[in-house]
């Protein structure tokens, strides 16, 4: 006989937004984080098979590189700072400007880049679904990004 667990397995985009801004609203979060690297930096707050959640750090001028979440769905919502959400959308990339409060969801598979724009370090809180087991690279060849196969 097999059992399961209750609960949500799979969470939607608008439920991952609810949990990053739930997340988000606690100011312990935020505050926690060390805001001396160089690198920007993920720290888990929760963590199970279906539903990862960070606080993340960024030094100004860090950047993400090209990728996408694989098979995870994400929502970002930004705590401090100014950050640029570069989408590759429908044969472009779209560029969106995101400060503290405003909040993004990003679709399993998308291929974006996230850069912090500012002066000052950046705090962010990410959830995604399922965990994040993977990230792939892109680069950018003719005009499109194009995976990078591993070594």
């Amino acid at each position: 006989m097999t059992t399961t667990s209750p609960g949500v397995r799979n969470f939607t985009r608008a439920q991952l937004l609810r949990v990053a801004k739930l997340f988000a609203g606690d100011s312990g979060a935020a505050s926690a984080v060390d805001r001396s690297g160089d690198e920007r930096t993920r720290h888990p707050l929760a963590q199970t098979p279906h539903l990862e959640v960070w606080v993340m750090t960024w030094p100004p001028g860090s950047t993400t590189g090209w990728h996408d979440h694989g098979d995870a769905s994400g929502a970002m919502v930004v705590v401090e700072g100014q950050l640029g959400d570069e989408l590759w959308k429908g044969g472009s990339v779209q560029v969106r400007d995101l400060a503290p409060g405003d909040e993004h969801v990003i679709a399993a598979g998308q291929i974006h880049n996230v850069t912090n724009l500012g002066d000052d370090y950046a705090v962010t809180i990410h959830a995604y679904s399922p965990g994040l087991t993977e990230m792939t690279p892109y680069e950018w060849v003719d005009g499109k990004p194009v995976a990078v196969k591993p070594a």
